[in-house]
């Protein structure tokens, strides 16, 4: 008999014989943060609840374990997990990947939560394949189900879903909801909430499933499991990368998921303006702080110490052909993005210009620009890379003097936004059908007016250049 086995079978007449209780958690005074409005007023923003247990898997790569950030119970990887791959908010390193074989799995040696309670788990997932079951996290239990479950699983029509399952007292309760997409972060949550009776399902902060739950007050818990579930020749393997796994003994506020939830910001791209740099050919560019993306001068275009929109520099143009170009593309605008400038005009210009642009084969995929017909700031975003492509256009007031712009892209909320000084100043629905990716370069202080041809070069002075993957929020854009 499987050594193994025979150790499991003599622990399991002890533990029914027990009652088995999670360590004790902070007072609520302790555990619960107080909301907070968001810098945009649209919603609160929570603080972090301390969860019982948590592992960010943003351990080095080669570690030998997984730190445990709380809780007592540091992850044991087996062969199969390789930490150091990049986390969803494009830290390095950030999470940890499963390469779905046999030993892909991260054990615990001890239970995470009471399951039979109140509880949240989430975590941050991104699944290499879909169309068939995976487990991501679990609580592994003793019957054939286990004491919780967060993966993936198919519908009846055969579509890749997201899944959360808790045993009941007939078998198990299945909550599904979503689409997993293969090569995607996505972060799941699931709830059990025993004072209304049932269990919820949340994919990227927003919930897509409840039923009817009621876990058994006998369920036997069991260790905690990342990677597949406790069936040592089980197929539900994951394969892909996880990160930041918390559990919390209580039911976390709806507020607080929606938080974590959401996928941060990372910081693509960043040119300060300060300094140049003399390139092959004798080409004159402005490095970017990590060097991922130089600017290249064009035209007469310099940096100037004289009166900086910020620090000790800023970009002059003339308006006579001078423009920037980056020498590789510093977004994707086919996903959410955002990108912003500091930029100061002279006088009151009598005709178009541009800000900033990304360039694709026939169209720009946006144009961030000054319009002289009504002295505004205006987006015009192509819906396909086409010269006569339908636009999305979205435009405030320009004052005058030096303002911040940020234009970004939501793709969960399907629309633009158009931030002038940390206020949000329009935005309109931007659907996904009509985004594409745009394979060119940055440019900024002039358009290319859907011909392949520099145009609208601004007149004026432009500083603070960056670019982002994801959305921020309100009060991230007030802080730039």
């Amino acid at each position: 008999m499987h050594v193994r086995f025979v150790a499991r079978t003599a622990l399991v007449a002890a533990l029914l014989a027990a009652t088995v209780t999670a360590a004790p958690s902070a007072s609520a005074a302790d555990n619960h943060l107080t909301l907070r409005p968001s810098a945009d007023g649209r919603s609160a923003v929570a603080t972090e609840t301390r969860p019982v247990a948590a592992w960010r898997l943003d351990d080095r790569n080669r570690s030998q374990r997984a730190a445990a950030w709380a809780g007592p119970y540091r992850g044991l990887p087996g062969p199969g997990v390789r930490f150091g791959d990049q986390g969803p908010d494009g830290s390095m390193p950030g999470a940890a990947n499963f390469d779905g074989g046999d030993f892909s799995y991260l054990n615990t040696d001890g239970i995470a939560v009471d399951t039979t309670h109140a509880f949240t788990a989430g975590v941050w997932v991104l699944p290499e394949e879909t169309g068939r079951d995976t487990t991501a996290i679990t609580q592994t239990g003793i019957a054939s189900t286990a004491n919780f479950s967060l993966g993936t699983t198919t519908d009846a029509a055969g579509n890749p879903v997201w899944s959360f399952t808790l045993p009941s007292a007939d078998g198990e309760t299945l909550v599904t909801g979503g689409t997993p997409q293969a090569g995607e972060w996505a972060y799941l949550a699931g709830v059990y909430d025993p004072a209304t009776g049932s269990a919820r399902l949340y994919v990227d902060g927003a919930p897509v499933a409840t039923e009817d739950a009621a876990v058994p007050e006998d369920t036997v818990l069991w260790n905690f499991v990342m990677g597949r579930d406790g069936n040592d020749y089980s197929k539900k393997r994951w394969q892909g990368d996880l990160a930041d796994v918390r559990l919390w003994d209580s039911v976390i506020d709806p507020v607080e998921l929606a938080e974590l939830g959401r996928r941060k910001p990372w910081l693509r791209a960043y040119w300060p303006m300060e300094t140049t740099v003399l390139c092959c050919d004798g080409l004159t560019m402005i490095p970017e702080v990590d060097h991922r993306a130089d600017f290249l001068l064009g035209g007469d275009a310099h940096i100037t110490t004289d009166d900086a929109l910020a620090d000790t520099g800023s970009v002059s143009l003339d308006g006579d052909g001078d423009y920037l170009e980056s020498d590789i593309p510093p977004l994707n605008t086919s996903r959410s993005w955002a990108v912003s400038a500091k930029v100061r005009l002279r006088g009151t210009p009598d005709r178009d210009m541009a800000v900033l642009s990304q360039l694709g084969r026939q169209a720009d995929a946006f144009t961030l620009r000054y319009r002289a017909a009504d002295r505004s700031w205006q987006a015009v975003l192509a819906h396909a890379d086409e010269p006569d492509a339908t636009t999305t256009q979205i435009g405030a007031p320009a004052r005058g003097g030096i303002q911040t712009l940020l234009l970004q892209y939501d793709e969960r909320a399907g629309n633009v936004q158009l931030w002038i000084d940390g206020t949000l100043a329009d935005s309109a629905p931007y659907a996904a059908a009509d985004v594409w990716e745009a394979v060119s370069y940055l440019q900024a202080g002039r358009d290319s007016a859907a011909d392949g041809v520099g145009a609208h070069y601004l007149d004026g002075d432009i500083d603070e250049v960056r670019t982002w993957a994801g959305v921020l929020s309100g009060e991230e854009i007030n802080s730039l």
